[in-house]
C-alpha cells in the first residue's frame, strides 16, 4: 500500500513538474495536472495542501542542491591562498558553475523567472542574501588562518559582488544560444577579473602568497 502511495505522489509531482515548466506557476492547473497523472483532483490534495506547497515540492531538490553548491565555497579545500591563483581553483568554479546549471536549468528558470504568484516569488534576493552571508563568513574564515589578510571589505559592496554573481548565474541559465566554448571562455574572464579584484582588496601576492601590511 505504501508502495503505491509512494508512486502516486510521485506521478503527481513528475507531471506537475512538467505542467510548471511549460507554462509556469500562474498558468498551471491543478486539475491538469491531475488528470495528466491520472488521479482525482482531490487525491492531488491529498498529497499537497496547495498549488504552491507542490511548486515548492518540485523546486525542493533544486533548492537544497543550490544551498549546498553556495555552502560549499566555504569548504575546507578553498580556505587557502591558492583561491587567488591555482588554476586548479578556476577549473573547478567553473566545471561547478557549467554541471549545476546543465543539471538544473529548466528548474532554475522556473525559480528565478517564473515563480511569480508563489511563495518562491523574488527567490533571487534570497539567493543573493545567502551569499553575501556565505561571503562574510568566508572572509572571517580566512582572516583566522592568515591573520594579515585585509578582511575590510564593504558590507554594501559584497552584497554587490554577490548580486553580480547572481546576474552571471541568471544569464548561464537563461542563454541557451552560446555553445559551450563561449560559455567557459566568459567565465574564465570572469573568474581572472574577480580574482584580481579580490587580490587587491585582500591585500595579496597571488605570486608568491605574501601579504602586503
Amino acid at each position: 500500500m505504501q508502495t503505491l502511495k509512494d508512486d502516486i505522489r510521485q506521478r503527481i509531482l513528475v507531471t506537475a513538474r512538467e505542467e510548471f515548466i511549460a507554462h509556469g506557476v500562474k498558468c498551471t492547473s491543478i486539475r491538469t495536472v491531475a488528470r495528466k497523472a491520472g488521479v482525482a483532483v482531490g487525491n492531488v490534495y491529498n498529497y499537497f495542501g496547495s498549488k504552491d506547497e507542490l511548486f515548492c515540492e518540485v523546486l525542493r531538490p533544486l533548492i537544497t542542491a543550490l544551498d549546498r553548491y553556495i555552502q560549499s565555497h566555504n569548504s575546507e579545500w578553498h580556505l587557502s591562498l591558492e583561491v587567488f591563483s591555482a588554476r586548479r581553483f578556476q577549473d573547478e568554479y567553473i566545471l561547478a558553475m557549467k554541471t549545476f546549471v546543465i543539471n538544473f536549468r529548466p528548474e532554475l528558470r522556473l525559480l528565478l523567472f517564473k515563480a511569480e504568484g508563489s511563495s518562491l516569488a523574488g527567490y533571487k534576493e534570497k539567493i543573493i542574501e545567502h551569499q553575501t552571508k556565505i561571503g562574510t563568513e568566508y572572509l572571517q574564515l580566512m582572516k583566522e588562518r592568515y591573520p594579515h589578510l585585509d578582511i575590510n571589505i564593504s558590507p554594501f559592496f559584497l552584497h554587490i559582488a554577490s548580486s553580480t554573481w547572481m546576474s552571471i548565474f541568471s544569464e548561464l541559465v537563461e542563454h541557451e544560444e552560446f555553445d559551450e566554448q563561449e560559455i567557459e571562455c566568459a567565465l574564465e574572464q570572469y573568474a581572472a577579473y574577480s580574482m584580481a579584484g579580490w587580490r587587491e582588496l585582500m591585500k595579496v601576492w597571488a605570486d608568491e602568497f605574501k601579504y602586503i601590511k
